[in-house]
Protein backbone atom coordinates (compact mmCIF):
# COMPACT_ATOMS: atom_id res chain seq x y z
CA UNK A 1 0.00 0.00 0.00
CA UNK A 2 2.91 2.37 0.71
CA UNK A 3 4.18 1.77 -2.83
CA UNK A 4 0.77 2.63 -4.30
CA UNK A 5 0.63 5.78 -2.18
CA UNK A 6 4.12 6.83 -3.30
CA UNK A 7 3.28 6.16 -6.95
CA UNK A 8 0.12 8.27 -6.69
CA UNK A 9 2.17 11.02 -5.05
CA UNK A 10 4.78 10.85 -7.82
CA UNK A 11 2.10 11.23 -10.52
CA UNK A 12 0.59 14.12 -8.57
CA UNK A 13 3.95 15.90 -8.37
CA UNK A 14 4.52 15.54 -12.11
CA UNK A 15 1.04 16.84 -12.94
CA UNK A 16 1.15 19.78 -10.49
CA UNK A 17 4.74 20.66 -11.45
CA UNK A 18 6.35 20.97 -8.03
CA UNK A 19 6.75 19.43 -4.59
CA UNK A 20 5.46 22.60 -2.93
CA UNK A 21 2.22 22.63 -4.95
CA UNK A 22 1.48 19.05 -3.93
CA UNK A 23 2.45 19.80 -0.33
CA UNK A 24 -0.04 22.68 -0.20
CA UNK A 25 -2.87 20.52 -1.59
CA UNK A 26 -2.09 17.79 0.95
CA UNK A 27 -1.47 20.26 3.80
CA UNK A 28 1.96 18.82 4.53
CA UNK A 29 5.48 20.21 4.23
CA UNK A 30 7.47 20.01 0.97
CA UNK A 31 10.11 18.02 2.84
CA UNK A 32 7.51 15.35 3.66
CA UNK A 33 6.68 15.03 -0.05
CA UNK A 34 10.37 14.92 -0.88
CA UNK A 35 10.97 12.08 1.60
CA UNK A 36 8.28 9.94 -0.01
CA UNK A 37 9.66 10.55 -3.50
CA UNK A 38 13.16 9.68 -2.24
CA UNK A 39 11.79 6.45 -0.78
CA UNK A 40 10.26 5.58 -4.17
CA UNK A 41 13.55 6.36 -5.95
CA UNK A 42 15.41 4.15 -3.48
CA UNK A 43 13.02 1.25 -4.15
CA UNK A 44 13.39 1.71 -7.92
CA UNK A 45 17.14 2.26 -7.79
CA UNK A 46 16.87 5.27 -10.09
CA UNK A 47 16.48 9.03 -9.85
CA UNK A 48 13.11 10.25 -11.10
CA UNK A 49 13.67 14.03 -10.86
CA UNK A 50 16.47 16.45 -11.62
CA UNK A 51 16.21 19.03 -8.85
CA UNK A 52 17.59 22.60 -8.88
CA UNK A 53 16.85 25.54 -6.65
CA UNK A 54 14.47 26.99 -9.26
CA UNK A 55 12.77 23.99 -10.84
CA UNK A 56 12.58 20.25 -11.17
CA UNK A 57 12.28 18.07 -14.21
CA UNK A 58 11.89 14.39 -14.95
CA UNK A 59 14.92 12.28 -15.71
CA UNK A 60 14.77 9.80 -18.58
CA UNK A 61 13.92 7.08 -16.05
CA UNK A 62 11.33 9.38 -14.48
CA UNK A 63 9.64 10.02 -17.81
CA UNK A 64 9.41 6.29 -18.61
CA UNK A 65 8.15 5.55 -15.11
CA UNK A 66 5.52 8.30 -15.32
CA UNK A 67 3.97 6.80 -18.48
CA UNK A 68 3.37 3.50 -16.70
CA UNK A 69 2.53 5.01 -13.32
CA UNK A 70 -0.09 7.30 -14.85
CA UNK A 71 -1.93 4.33 -16.38
CA UNK A 72 -1.81 2.52 -13.05
CA UNK A 73 -3.19 5.50 -11.12
CA UNK A 74 -5.94 5.99 -13.72
CA UNK A 75 -6.89 2.29 -13.46
CA UNK A 76 -7.10 2.60 -9.67
CA UNK A 77 -9.47 5.57 -10.02
CA UNK A 78 -11.61 3.65 -12.51
CA UNK A 79 -11.75 0.73 -10.06
CA UNK A 80 -12.80 3.05 -7.23
CA UNK A 81 -15.58 4.53 -9.35
CA UNK A 82 -16.79 1.06 -10.36
CA UNK A 83 -16.98 -0.09 -6.74
CA UNK A 84 -18.68 3.15 -5.68
CA UNK A 85 -21.24 2.73 -8.45
CA UNK A 86 -21.87 -0.84 -7.34
CA UNK A 87 -22.27 0.27 -3.73
CA UNK A 88 -24.64 3.11 -4.61
CA UNK A 89 -26.99 1.28 -6.96
CA UNK A 90 -28.20 -2.34 -6.96
CA UNK A 91 -26.42 -4.01 -9.86
CA UNK A 92 -24.41 -7.06 -10.83
CA UNK A 93 -25.09 -10.79 -10.73
CA UNK A 94 -27.12 -12.04 -7.77
CA UNK A 95 -26.53 -15.74 -7.07
CA UNK A 96 -29.36 -17.43 -5.17
CA UNK A 97 -30.10 -20.95 -3.98
CA UNK A 98 -33.65 -22.02 -3.16
CA UNK A 99 -35.79 -25.14 -3.05
CA UNK A 100 -37.25 -25.91 -6.46
CA UNK A 101 -40.91 -25.75 -5.33
CA UNK A 102 -40.46 -22.32 -3.75
CA UNK A 103 -38.39 -21.00 -6.64
CA UNK A 104 -40.83 -22.15 -9.34
CA UNK A 105 -44.04 -21.28 -7.51
CA UNK A 106 -43.17 -18.06 -5.70
CA UNK A 107 -39.97 -16.55 -7.10
CA UNK A 108 -40.42 -17.20 -10.81
CA UNK A 109 -43.75 -15.29 -11.12
CA UNK A 110 -42.40 -12.15 -9.42
CA UNK A 111 -39.03 -12.01 -11.20
CA UNK A 112 -40.26 -9.89 -14.16
CA UNK A 113 -41.43 -7.15 -11.78
CA UNK A 114 -38.17 -7.25 -9.81
CA UNK A 115 -35.97 -7.15 -12.92
CA UNK A 116 -38.01 -4.26 -14.29
CA UNK A 117 -37.37 -2.34 -11.06
CA UNK A 118 -33.66 -3.24 -11.09
CA UNK A 119 -32.58 -3.69 -14.73
CA UNK A 120 -28.87 -3.73 -13.82
CA UNK A 121 -29.21 -6.91 -11.73
CA UNK A 122 -28.82 -10.37 -13.29
CA UNK A 123 -30.26 -13.36 -11.41
CA UNK A 124 -28.73 -16.84 -11.17
CA UNK A 125 -30.80 -19.44 -9.27
CA UNK A 126 -29.53 -22.81 -8.05
CA UNK A 127 -32.63 -24.90 -7.26
CA UNK A 128 -31.42 -27.33 -4.62
CA UNK A 129 -33.21 -28.78 -1.59
CA UNK A 130 -29.92 -29.56 0.15
CA UNK A 131 -28.24 -26.72 2.09
CA UNK A 132 -25.29 -25.34 0.13
CA UNK A 133 -22.22 -23.61 1.51
CA UNK A 134 -22.62 -19.99 0.43
CA UNK A 135 -18.90 -19.29 0.43
CA UNK A 136 -17.78 -22.50 -1.28
CA UNK A 137 -20.49 -22.21 -3.93
CA UNK A 138 -19.97 -18.45 -4.40
CA UNK A 139 -23.59 -17.68 -3.53
CA UNK A 140 -24.98 -14.37 -2.31
CA UNK A 141 -28.20 -15.63 -0.79
CA UNK A 142 -30.01 -18.80 0.30
CA UNK A 143 -33.79 -18.95 0.72
CA UNK A 144 -34.89 -21.67 3.10
CA UNK A 145 -38.20 -22.75 4.60
CA UNK A 146 -38.00 -24.16 8.12
CA UNK A 147 -36.34 -23.54 11.44
CA UNK A 148 -32.60 -22.95 11.17
CA UNK A 149 -29.78 -24.63 13.02
CA UNK A 150 -27.20 -22.52 14.79
CA UNK A 151 -24.88 -21.11 12.17
CA UNK A 152 -22.19 -18.53 11.62
CA UNK A 153 -24.34 -17.19 8.78
CA UNK A 154 -26.83 -14.34 9.16
CA UNK A 155 -30.55 -14.92 8.61
CA UNK A 156 -33.46 -12.55 8.08
CA UNK A 157 -37.00 -13.80 8.39
CA UNK A 158 -38.99 -12.91 5.29
CA UNK A 159 -42.34 -14.28 6.41
CA UNK A 160 -44.16 -17.46 7.34
CA UNK A 161 -45.22 -20.43 5.29
CA UNK A 162 -48.82 -21.11 6.40
CA UNK A 163 -50.30 -24.57 5.93
CA UNK A 164 -53.74 -25.40 4.57
CA UNK A 165 -55.65 -28.66 4.10
CA UNK A 166 -57.55 -28.81 0.84
CA UNK A 167 -58.94 -30.96 -1.96
CA UNK A 168 -60.57 -30.47 -5.32
CA UNK A 169 -64.34 -29.83 -5.46
CA UNK A 170 -64.79 -33.00 -7.56
CA UNK A 171 -63.03 -35.15 -4.95
CA UNK A 172 -65.17 -33.71 -2.14
CA UNK A 173 -68.34 -34.12 -4.19
CA UNK A 174 -67.54 -37.78 -4.77
CA UNK A 175 -66.18 -38.71 -1.32
CA UNK A 176 -67.79 -36.18 0.99
CA UNK A 177 -66.24 -33.32 2.96
CA UNK A 178 -64.59 -34.11 6.31
CA UNK A 179 -66.06 -32.17 9.26
CA UNK A 180 -63.65 -33.47 11.92
CA UNK A 181 -59.95 -34.44 11.72
CA UNK A 182 -60.81 -38.06 12.53
CA UNK A 183 -62.85 -38.19 9.30
CA UNK A 184 -59.56 -38.04 7.42
CA UNK A 185 -58.96 -41.71 8.25
CA UNK A 186 -61.60 -42.69 5.69
CA UNK A 187 -60.15 -40.46 2.97
CA UNK A 188 -57.28 -40.74 0.51
CA UNK A 189 -54.74 -38.34 2.06
CA UNK A 190 -51.79 -37.50 -0.14
CA UNK A 191 -48.70 -36.73 1.92
CA UNK A 192 -45.51 -34.75 1.55
CA UNK A 193 -43.29 -37.49 2.86
CA UNK A 194 -40.79 -40.06 1.67
CA UNK A 195 -42.58 -42.74 3.70
CA UNK A 196 -46.15 -43.85 3.05
CA UNK A 197 -46.54 -45.54 6.47
CA UNK A 198 -46.52 -43.93 9.93
CA UNK A 199 -47.71 -40.54 8.63
CA UNK A 200 -49.78 -38.39 10.97
CA UNK A 201 -51.44 -35.00 10.74
CA UNK A 202 -51.73 -33.07 13.99
CA UNK A 203 -54.42 -30.60 15.02
CA UNK A 204 -55.31 -28.61 18.10
CA UNK A 205 -58.81 -28.00 19.48
CA UNK A 206 -59.54 -26.24 22.79
CA UNK A 207 -55.85 -26.57 23.71
CA UNK A 208 -55.99 -30.33 23.22
CA UNK A 209 -53.91 -32.03 20.53
CA UNK A 210 -55.57 -34.30 18.02
CA UNK A 211 -53.30 -36.70 16.17
CA UNK A 212 -54.74 -38.44 13.15
CA UNK A 213 -52.98 -41.28 11.32
CA UNK A 214 -53.53 -40.76 7.61
CA UNK A 215 -53.07 -43.05 4.66
CA UNK A 216 -53.33 -42.65 0.93
CA UNK A 217 -52.26 -43.74 -2.50
CA UNK A 218 -49.43 -41.21 -2.86
CA UNK A 219 -46.49 -39.93 -0.84
CA UNK A 220 -44.05 -37.61 -2.59
CA UNK A 221 -41.32 -35.13 -1.65
CA UNK A 222 -42.42 -32.52 -4.20
CA UNK A 223 -45.02 -29.91 -3.32
CA UNK A 224 -45.64 -29.21 -6.99
CA UNK A 225 -46.36 -32.89 -7.61
CA UNK A 226 -48.67 -32.95 -4.58
CA UNK A 227 -50.63 -29.91 -5.81
CA UNK A 228 -51.09 -31.39 -9.27
CA UNK A 229 -52.30 -34.68 -7.80
CA UNK A 230 -54.95 -32.87 -5.75
CA UNK A 231 -56.06 -30.89 -8.83
CA UNK A 232 -56.59 -34.23 -10.59
CA UNK A 233 -59.05 -35.25 -7.85
CA UNK A 234 -56.75 -37.87 -6.30
CA UNK A 235 -57.19 -36.89 -2.65
CA UNK A 236 -56.73 -34.47 0.24
CA UNK A 237 -53.45 -32.63 0.83
CA UNK A 238 -51.78 -30.52 3.53
CA UNK A 239 -49.65 -27.91 1.76
CA UNK A 240 -48.24 -24.38 2.19
CA UNK A 241 -50.75 -21.70 1.19
CA UNK A 242 -48.23 -19.98 -1.10
CA UNK A 243 -48.11 -23.18 -3.12
CA UNK A 244 -51.87 -23.17 -3.84
CA UNK A 245 -52.60 -19.43 -3.56
CA UNK A 246 -54.04 -19.12 -7.07
CA UNK A 247 -55.92 -22.43 -6.88
CA UNK A 248 -57.68 -21.34 -3.67
CA UNK A 249 -58.65 -18.00 -5.24
CA UNK A 250 -59.93 -19.73 -8.38
CA UNK A 251 -61.70 -22.37 -6.21
CA UNK A 252 -60.07 -25.22 -8.10
CA UNK A 253 -59.03 -26.36 -4.61
CA UNK A 254 -61.28 -26.05 -1.56
CA UNK A 255 -59.94 -25.54 1.99
CA UNK A 256 -61.36 -27.97 4.58
CA UNK A 257 -61.31 -28.38 8.38
CA UNK A 258 -60.73 -24.65 8.81
CA UNK A 259 -62.32 -24.76 12.28
CA UNK A 260 -59.41 -26.86 13.50
CA UNK A 261 -55.96 -25.39 14.06
CA UNK A 262 -53.09 -27.26 12.49
CA UNK A 263 -50.33 -27.85 15.03
CA UNK A 264 -47.24 -25.94 13.91
CA UNK A 265 -49.37 -24.30 11.21
CA UNK A 266 -46.50 -22.24 9.86
CA UNK A 267 -42.77 -22.42 9.35
CA UNK A 268 -40.46 -19.43 8.82
CA UNK A 269 -39.15 -18.46 5.41
CA UNK A 270 -35.61 -17.15 5.84
CA UNK A 271 -33.06 -15.35 3.74
CA UNK A 272 -29.56 -16.51 4.68
CA UNK A 273 -26.38 -14.61 3.83
CA UNK A 274 -22.81 -14.39 5.07
CA UNK A 275 -22.30 -10.90 6.43
CA UNK A 276 -25.03 -8.43 7.38
CA UNK A 277 -22.69 -5.43 7.58
CA UNK A 278 -21.42 -5.90 4.03
CA UNK A 279 -24.74 -6.87 2.46
CA UNK A 280 -24.56 -5.78 -1.17
CA UNK A 281 -27.28 -3.44 -2.47
CA UNK A 282 -28.39 -6.08 -5.01
CA UNK A 283 -28.92 -8.62 -2.20
CA UNK A 284 -30.67 -6.15 0.08
CA UNK A 285 -32.97 -5.05 -2.75
CA UNK A 286 -34.03 -8.65 -3.47
CA UNK A 287 -34.60 -9.47 0.21
CA UNK A 288 -36.73 -6.33 0.70
CA UNK A 289 -38.72 -7.13 -2.44
CA UNK A 290 -39.42 -10.71 -1.33
CA UNK A 291 -40.47 -9.54 2.13
CA UNK A 292 -43.01 -7.12 0.63
CA UNK A 293 -44.44 -9.74 -1.69
CA UNK A 294 -44.73 -12.38 1.03
CA UNK A 295 -46.56 -9.86 3.21
CA UNK A 296 -49.14 -9.42 0.43
CA UNK A 297 -49.82 -13.13 0.54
Amino acid sequence: MNNISNIQLFVNVVEKGSFSAVARSMEVTPSAVSRQISQLEKELGARLFQRTTRKQSLTEAGDIYFQHAKRLVDDIEVAKLAVKKLADKPSGRLRITAEADFALTFIEPILPEFLQLYPEIQISINMNSAPLDLIDENLDLALRIGHLDNSSLTARKLGDSQSVICASPNYLLKHGQPTHPHDLQTHNCLSFNSKISNNRWRFEMANHPIEVPIKGSLSVNSLSFLRKAALKDLGIIMIPKWMVHDELLQESLTPILEAFSIMQPSTPINAIFTNKRQLAPKTRAFIDFLTQRLAKG
